[in-house]
């Protein structure tokens, strides 16, 4: 064993096994017990530079416990998140993500020795797999687990930050149905076996997003005047997506008669139940009362879907929404009322996330520069 001097710190080194072990002597803690942090490295030379970094590192302050691995940086983080005010449907988002594609795969490395490099290939190796959404989420999760990390002196500098979030997989885009497709799927939603008809009606006529429709109570629509109005959301203290989010909307005929339906059924069922129901006054709900998760609407949906003649793989709930915007711009309605009708804070919000459903207005361009130059061609 060779005695060497790491900065202000006395510290040891010697070979052990294939590599070299080294050790700074910080004396004793308060248990009693002597404290001498070790480095591993492969050669003689890699080993001096670890115990240089320590020493830099006891210098800032940092005292890394021993073995502190990324994992253990990962679930640190998790668990103050959990505490904190944030939707419980966020934290399973990010446990799922941390659980299925970081810790896998990076979890095992010392938080201390993790470079730049490896967060780089960890995430070029989940690009393949993981949209860029996705995988924009789980970079983020990584730099924020790490800088807390900092904060409690566990490790010196945030590497993940240092790296770019490569692109992902392209993800599925949303379709809306076509006028055809929409009319089969409202006859077939208006038939009695299907308990989620009005839901689909009501989503196809009224454009209302699935957290809206899941949270929807009777004491929020007036069938008398056709309306509903939409004050809050399955979301995070059930708030709606944003402000503007919360209005009142007209319902089409065909809405208001399958939701009619729909509350003499329910009235019936309530009934039969007795004290074993639970009234939360929801509209759409299951049979005892109880209120619907989303799995349960996308079960439900595909079934009528399938029915309709059309193919449940295809087709999600959410794109009820984007079947309202397209038969809307498609029969002329202005792109600002739209917007009001989706609550949208403003047309942009619309004609980004609705790009692909508004096809007049992005046809409109086209159709007057053909106008111009065939006028144009003709005089010439």
């Amino acid at each position: 064993m060779a005695k060497i001097l790491i900065g202000k710190y006395e510290g040891s080194i010697y070979r052990e096994g294939d590599g070299w072990t080294g050790a700074i002597s910080l004396g004793f803690g308060p248990d009693g017990k002597r404290r001498r942090p070790k480095r591993k490295g492969r050669t003689k030379t890699e080993l001096i530079q670890k115990l240089k970094d320590l020493a830099a590192d006891l210098d800032k302050g940092v005292k890394s416990k021993r073995n502190y691995r990324v994992r253990d940086a990962v679930n640190d983080f998790l668990t103050a998140f959990a505490k904190s005010d944030k939707s419980p449907a966020t934290n399973e988002v990010y446990r799922s993500l941390a659980d299925h594609q970081l810790i896998p795969f990076i979890g095992r490395i010392p938080l201390k020795e993790l470079t730049a490099d490896d967060v780089e290939t960890w995430l070029n190796g989940r690009a393949e797999h993981l949209t860029s959404s996705s995988l924009g989420i789980v970079h983020g999760l990584l730099k924020r687990a790490i800088r807390r990390a900092a904060r409690h002196d566990q490790v010196g500098r945030n590497v993940a930050d240092l790296v770019d979030t490569p692109q992902g997989k392209a993800g599925r885009k949303s379709r809306s149905l076509s006028l055809k497709q929409a009319e089969a799927l409202l006859e077939e939603a208006a038939k009695p076996e299907h308990r989620l008809g009005a839901y689909v009606i009501l989503a196809i006529v009224s454009g209302l997003r699935t957290e809206e429709l899941r949270t929807l109570t009777w004491n929020n629509v007036n069938l008398d005047a056709a309306t509903v109005y939409v004050l809050r959301a399955d979301r995070h203290r059930d708030e709606t997506k944003t402000p503007l989010s919360r209005r009142g909307l007209g319902i089409a005929d065909r809405a208001v008669e399958a939701l009619r339906t729909l509350k003499t059924r329910q009235a019936a069922e309530k009934l039969k139940a007795g004290e074993a129901y639970e009234d939360h006054d929801l509209v759409f709900c299951h049979l005892n009362g109880a209120p619907y998760k989303a799995q349960h609407v996308r079960y439900r949906f595909s079934k009528v879907v399938k029915a309709a003649g059309l193919d449940p793989r295809e087709w999600c709930p959410r794109e009820l929404r984007h079947t309202f915007v397209s038969i809307m711009s498609d029969h002329g309605v202005a792109i600002e009322k739209i917007s009001d009708l989706v609550g949208h804070k403003n047309t942009k919000i619309t004609e980004t996330v609705y790009r692909h459903q508004l096809r007049p207005e992005i046809r409109d361009g086209a159709e007057h520069m053909n106008d111009i130059f065939a006028s144009k061609s003709k005089s010439a």
